[in-house]
């Protein structure tokens, strides 16, 4: 027979104490004199009792206190990666000023992510860089909470914030025109859910099925067509977000196509693995091949030489996104803009 499950009453009495005071020792301390908690701690490990229920207290309350944050990758990713490392400071930073924790869940293994989801005690969701067609995303909205889309279009959501991608691109093209580049690669991110890495053909650069790769070749090839530049005359190549594929995929990119002079790097990571493969080829940048990237993270800065890219703020799109979700003023799609910033990967001092 399974043991009773020691209840909030049961340490309350053994404390001496009303039920709401034991509550309030355990979810609001600073309204309970220290001696009397301490009392209802001992009592409480005396007991084995394993603290307030959450699925009661939310029913109490109406709130869990938290909110889940859902990455299309791995842990390891939303540690890693600048961009999402940025992204959870802000939100980090906004659920500070209201009290409220984080749950981080990965959907790189969606029957655990749908798992996580249906169990998860959160008042409402983030969702980063996601389509909508997949069956995390439904069993989101199964659970009748806010939805906050960020990075990506998702309907019915109950907010979106988005970086204005297509203009980050078409300013990061036309830069590199600017700069004397006529010949062009466009380093992409991953293009759908499904791992496909290497050349791009056109069908694959129209399926695309991540809005931030749609904007942003979009941006790209309108700035490059604009010039004279046909989409048909661009080397596509598909690339993981670690600076090391890059690296390797340039490689062999410039192996087959020593003429590019220009790279268009859809991401900061991918291009700085760009610059790594320059260097290891013997390319000279800015002098025969100008690389560009998006995002402004930080170790562009320390880069040989350093990074030329289009700035967003991704502190304020996190904290942006956890503001609507943690707010009132929901159904809002937010849009942020961008920054060129030239350093020497582009243009010499």
């Amino acid at each position: 027979m399974a043991a009773k499950r020691v209840k909030l009453l049961d340490v309350a009495k053994a404390a001496g104490v009303s039920q709401g005071t034991a509550s309030n020792a355990f979810g609001k301390p600073d309204l309970v004199r220290r001696e009397v908690r301490d009392r209802i701690f001992a009592a409480a490990k005396d007991l084995g009792y394993r603290g307030p229920h959450v699925m009661a207290r939310m029913l109490r309350t109406g709130k869990a206190g938290a909110l889940g944050v859902v990455f299309p990758d791995n842990l390891e990713y939303a540690f890693s990666d600048p961009v999402a490392i940025e992204l959870l400071r802000g939100i980090g930073r906004e659920c500070a000023r209201h009290g409220v924790n984080v749950m981080i869940i990965s959907a790189e293994n969606p029957q655990q992510a749908i798992a996580a989801v249906n169990n998860a005690a959160v008042d409402a969701f983030l969702v980063h860089c996601y389509s909508d067609n997949n069956d995390i995303i439904s069993a989101i909205q199964r659970r009748n909470q806010p939805l906050i889309s960020i990075d990506t279009d998702i309907a019915g959501a109950a907010g979106t914030v988005l970086l204005d991608d297509h203009a980050a691109a078409k300013t990061a093209a036309a830069h590199l025109l600017e700069c004397g580049a006529r010949k062009f690669a466009i380093l992409s991110l991953q293009a759908t859910e499904h791992d496909h890495f290497g050349p791009m053909n056109a069908n694959r650069v129209g399926a695309a099925s991540h809005r931030v790769v749609r904007e942003r070749m979009a941006g790209y090839h309108d700035a490059l067509q604009s010039a004279g530049i046909a989409p048909t005359d661009i080397i596509h190549v598909e690339c993981d977000n670690h600076s090391e594929h890059s690296a390797k995929m340039t490689v062999e990119m410039l192996a087959q196509h020593p003429e590019i002079d220009g790279i268009l790097a859809m991401s900061d990571v991918i291009a700085i693995g760009a610059l790594d493969a320059a260097r290891e080829l013997g390319r000279k940048v800015p002098d025969d091949l100008k690389v560009i990237g998006i995002d402004g993270i930080v170790a562009g800065e320390r880069t040989d030489p350093p990074l030329s890219s289009v700035r967003q703020d991704s502190v304020e799109k996190g904290r942006l996104a956890a503001e609507m979700a943690l707010g009132e003023d929901t159904g809002r799609t937010i849009i942020l803009e961008t920054g060129l910033l030239v350093r020497g990967s582009t243009k010499t001092a």
